[in-house]
Formats: C-alpha cells, structure tokens, sequence
C-alpha cells in the first residue's frame, strides 16, 4: 500500500510540474526566436552598416559607448548577483538563516562613492558625445537645401531655387533625391503633430514639431537607395509612414533635377491620356497639383503630393506601395483606405475612369 501511494504522489507530482516545464521551453523557445529574428543580414536599416559621414560619425561614438555600458552592466549585475548567493536563505534550520545581512543604510563613503563614480564615467561619456552632437547640427559649406514637410502620413520635400537647382525650384514627396558626395541641408516642418526624420545608414533621428523649423543634414558617400521611416508614433498609419533616399552620382543628378524641371504638357483631345485628364480634373485636382495643368487646390482640402513628376518615382502613399505595380495603383484608386488613417478621400470610380485615370498618371514622369 505504501509503495503504491508513493509511486502514485510521484506519477501526481510528474504530472504537475509537466505545464510548467513546458511553460519554460516554450518561454525559451520564444526569446531564440526573438533575438535571432533581429538578426539580419541585408537589413535596408541597419544602423550598423553606415553610408554617409554623419551616420559614420555616429557608429564610432557607438561602439566605445557601447563598451562602457557593458562594462558598468557586468559590475553592476556582477555586484547583484554576489549578493543574492551571499545572504541567500539557505533554508539548512540553522540560526543565521533568519538572521538580516548587515545594513549600510547611512554608510557615508559608500553613498558618496556611488554618486561621483556615475557621474565621472557619464562625464567621460559626454567628453566624446558633446562634440558629436555639435558636429551634426552645424550647417556645411556649399550644401544642398532641401525642405522637409512631415504630415500624416508622408513626407514632402521642396528644393529652392538655388545654384545646385537652376532655373526654379522642385516638389516632390515620398523620395528624396540627392547628389552623392554632396551635403545635403534639411530644414524640416510638422503640418500637424510630432514626426521624426530617420534614415538610419545617413544619419540618426530628427525629432519634427509643427510650428518650428529643425535643421538636419545627410550626405551619402556613393550612390544608392537608403530606406527610412518615421520615428515618432504619430497616428493611425504612423508604421505606414516610410521614405526612401536615393543618392544619384553626378550624372544621374543631372539628369533628374532637369527631368525634375520640365512642365508636362496637356493631352490633347485626340491623345489616349485626355479622358484621364479630364477624370483627374474632376475627382483628383482638388487636392493634389500637376504643374501646368492644374495649380491650385481647395482651401479646405489636406495636404496632398505633388504629382507633376508621379512616374520618376518608385513608391507613393507614404511609400508603402510600388508604384511600378498597376495593380497596386489600381487597388488605391478603388479604396485608399486601405491605407490606415488615409485622408484621401475620393468617390466610387468605375473601372474605365480607373483605367484612363492610370493612363495618365503614368504619363507624368
């Protein structure tokens, strides 16, 4: 009788303890999971993998930084963990184990001693840090000046007139164009509530408040795509509020800032893209612009791109979708909600207004 009632307490307790075992493989399970689902190998933001001088700049504060919070990690958890064996209760009866380890409480040399040793490493820290800081907020010589509107949920740059631009300036929105090899001088707005300007492999995060201007510069050593987003959570779509910079060797600039410059012509009645024409006329040019065509908006509508140029870019709605996808075009112009928190607002289309409405957007390159 007695061995039965124990092997039965044993098969109880197997039985009880089981959930949370399996509890702790599968917490373990989940935290691999996690970390090497950070890991990745062509990662369009990594921080790590600097492009540009201020970026540059940033990485070599990061890693001695880096070590230093390491360092006071490990003393700070070793210090922990000492004292969780040393006055550990051991649970052995004895007298000692429901006895109070020794307080400091009031132990002056060590209160003092932990107040200046934080405050000299933070010190050595910001001997480094302050000098960075500074660096990245001077504007460089003979840069390129460059706009920047945030609102919900894009971004819209404006390039003035100005000897790097001739003859007139750009608007544009979602992508922003630069020369590789030149600084480029953001002077950077809210039309609403609180964004942040981040290209992570340019430079790192500007904070952009409505009613104030904050200036930022980026620069790309070589040509290429560097994808960026908003940082700052502002609003239903704020993960949907991406950016791309794409920096153009001299040539390749050349090339867009005079594409940039050039005024599309109206189709005539006999062209393919009129009756497009004439559906942006009455559905789209409330709110959205095409240089020549149609220039002015209603008071009461919300900012909206500029679609002069729609074509010369790969991406729209807060560059989200690939705009060299018709059917991802053609999915927005049925339903921009389909864009959380969207303020494009449109009546129903047919499909032929959606077909002609297609055939002269991709016109506008």
């Amino acid at each position: 009788m007695t061995r039965r009632w124990v092997t039965w307490r044993r098969r109880e307790s197997s039985s009880t303890l089981s959930p949370v075992l399996q509890r702790r493989r599968l917490g373990l399970v989940a935290t691999l999971v996690a970390v090497t689902a950070a890991c990745a190998g062509d990662a369009p933001q990594d921080t790590l993998e600097p492009a540009g001088p201020a970026a540059r700049s940033i990485d070599n504060l990061f890693g001695p930084v880096f070590l230093v919070a390491v360092l006071v990690f490990i003393v700070v958890e070793g210090v922990i963990v000492y004292a969780v064996v040393k006055f550990r209760r051991r649970g052995d009866g004895s007298e000692d184990d429901d006895l109070l380890p020794a307080q400091v409480h009031g132990n002056t040399r060590l209160e003092i001693g932990w107040t200046i040793l934080p405050a000299l490493v933070l010190a050595a820290v910001s001997i480094f840090t302050v000098p960075v800081i500074f660096d990245l907020n001077e504007e460089p010589e003979d840069a390129l000046q460059v706009d920047v509107v945030g609102q919900q949920f894009w971004w819209g740059y404006s390039y003035p007139e100005q000897d790097l631009v001739p003859d007139g300036g750009i608007t544009t929105a979602n992508e922003l164009h630069i020369p590789a090899g030149r600084p480029v001088f953001l002077k950077l707005t809210s039309e609403d509530v609180i964004h942040s300007f981040w290209t992570p492999r340019l430079n790192g995060k500007r904070d952009v408040m409505p009613g104030r201007t904050h200036t930022w510069t980026l620069e790309a050593d070589d040509p290429g795509v560097f994808s960026g987003q908003c940082a700052e959570f502002c609003g239903t779509s704020h993960g949907n509020m991406r950016l791309k910079v794409v920096a153009h060797d001299r040539a390749g600039w050349q090339d867009w800032v005079e594409r940039q410059q050039e005024v599309p012509e109206e189709p005539a009645e006999s062209d393919e893209t009129f009756a497009g024409y004439e559906v942006f006329g009455q559905r789209c040019a409330v709110c959205h612009e095409v240089d020549g065509s149609y220039e002015e908006v209603a008071e009461e509508s919300p900012p909206a791109p500029n679609l002069t140029h729609l074509y010369s870019r790969d991406c729209f709605a807060g560059c989200i979708y690939d705009l060299n996808d018709r059917t991802e075009l053609e999915a927005w112009l049925r339903n921009p909600q389909r864009k959380a928190g969207s303020k494009m607002v449109i009546a129903p289309l047919t499909e032929p207004e959606i077909d002609q409405l297609y055939a002269y957007l991709r016109s506008l390159e």
